[in-house]
């Protein structure tokens, strides 16, 4: 085999007056002589540094790849197929359970969309959205508070799903609202306070109604369900002007100008065989003299969807459509009466009470969303449920305004001995131009 020799590395002196000398390293040791006499010795070459900040940069930058590649089999779960490499090695129950947690997550989302897509496209017109309109929805929330600390422990991505999922539970589900438009600036004109209350009899808001009254501060209060305790005390409270008929009581610190009772002989056309299935449906309007004119303001009871609900529970369908319907027709009547009133001269309207109806039912949005707006949708903070039922926390009590008003503020009031919560609206009314 034949010997491989290497070549002597070649490199070039130069002298200070310019003269260069093309050398190799086995001229090391030699002496030149430059053209402006100077001598010059050939020297052995140096060997050229190592880069070593370039060494350390490319051993980081191996390092970081390691450490993501290693996060990532960590979060597709197959960690332990390398378990040299993994940084953060997963458990077995972990791996096991990554998969079903994704799916009952994922699965509660598709449930919640479901349901609120339910609730206002079918609410009281299918039975079973009527069902999950007057449910205790709160307990849509449950499935959360136990998905969202095995998601950060397990499986840490699908936080953000389940917070998603939260978003949809609490807005369109719960009827969560932020109340930003609080922050906008008020206009001038006359504030108007209302209230609204289904003081379901009344007796503890009778011994003290003229606490009560000075705690809120009111200009206008409706109370439902007024019992002959609570009425009396309505009649003989000091420095208010008042109204009473049908359970339903009126208090007012301006005159009350004129009054009407709704008619609800169309009502009892619909019944469920020999068993009638009821139907509130008192409705009164009032004209009130303010300082800024006449404000109309109407107070109001509706049907309640409970008798058709209890039909359930013997698999009666029929009785929760025909409660339904008769809803339906009740508000129907009553949104008409308030018109009536305003044909006869255009005044800024108010209409308070217990419609016994979430915003969410196509009731609702068929014969109170046009030209009315609801003041805790616009304005409120919170969830706003008024009807406490057991379990159940709906909000079907509403203070709504026509075009004129400016809502400020709407607010649950505390608990005075009912199943209701009163209803706190501040207004403010504008000046015409």
């Amino acid at each position: 085999m034949p010997l491989t020799t290497t070549e002597p590395k070649r490199f070039t002196i130069v002298c200070k007056c310019g003269e260069r000398f093309h050398v190799d390293e086995r001229a090391a040791g030699r002496h030149l002589h430059c053209r402006c006499g100077r001598v010059l010795t050939v020297g052995r070459p140096r060997k050229r540094r190592r880069d070593r900040t370039g060494a350390a940069i490319r051993r980081l930058q191996a390092l970081g790849t390691a450490i993501v590649g290693a996060s990532r089999r960590l979060s597709r779960g197959d960690a332990g197929h390398h378990p040299r490499r993994s940084v953060f090695p997963v458990s077995r129950v972990e791996r096991i359970a990554a998969r079903p947690l994704t799916l009952l997550t994922w699965g509660y989302l598709a449930s919640v969309c479901s349901i609120a897509v339910v609730m206002w496209t079918l609410g009281d017109r299918w039975w079973i959205g009527t069902i999950l309109l007057f449910s205790g929805r709160w307990i849509y929330l449950v499935p959360l508070a136990l998905l969202l600390p095995a998601a950060i422990l397990v499986r840490r991505r699908l936080v953000w799903v389940l917070v998603l999922a939260g978003l949809v539970a609490a807005g369109p589900v719960l009827g969560a609202r932020i109340g930003w438009r609080t922050m906008l600036p008020t206009p001038k004109g006359l504030p108007f306070r209302v209230v609204s209350f289904n003081a379901d009899g009344g007796r503890l808001l009778a011994i003290n109604l003229p606490i009560v009254l000075a705690d809120w501060e009111p200009d206008v209060v409706a109370l439902q369900e007024c019992g002959d305790e609570l009425t009396l005390a309505v009649r003989t409270v000091a420095g208010w002007h008042h109204h009473s008929v049908n359970g339903l009581c009126f208090l007012s610190r301006y005159p009350i100008r004129d009054f009407s009772v709704m008619d609800r002989t169309a009502l009892k056309v619909v019944r469920n065989g020999a068993d009638p299935i009821g139907g509130s449906g008192d409705v009164v309007r009032y004209v009130i003299a303010t300082p800024s004119g006449d404000v109309q303001v109407t107070n109001l009871h509706l049907e309640t969807p409970r008798k058709g609900i209890e039909g359930l529970s013997v698999f009666d369908i029929d009785r929760l459509r025909e409660n339904t319907r008769l809803r339906d027709i009740e508000s129907d009547l009553a949104r008409r009466w308030v018109d009536q009133g305003v044909a006869k001269g255009p005044v800024p309207v108010l209409v308070a009470g217990d419609f016994n109806t979430p915003v969410e039912s196509r009731i609702f949005q068929a014969h109170w969303s046009d030209g009315l707006e609801d003041a805790f949708s616009r304005i409120g903070r919170g969830l706003g449920m008024t009807k406490y039922n057991g379990w159940i926390r709906v909000r079907i009590d509403h203070v709504l305004a026509g075009p004129r008003w400016y809502v400020r503020r709407a607010e649950v009031g505390y608990d005075l001995g009912s199943d209701h919560r009163p209803l706190i609206v501040d207004f403010v009314l504008p000046p015409r131009e």
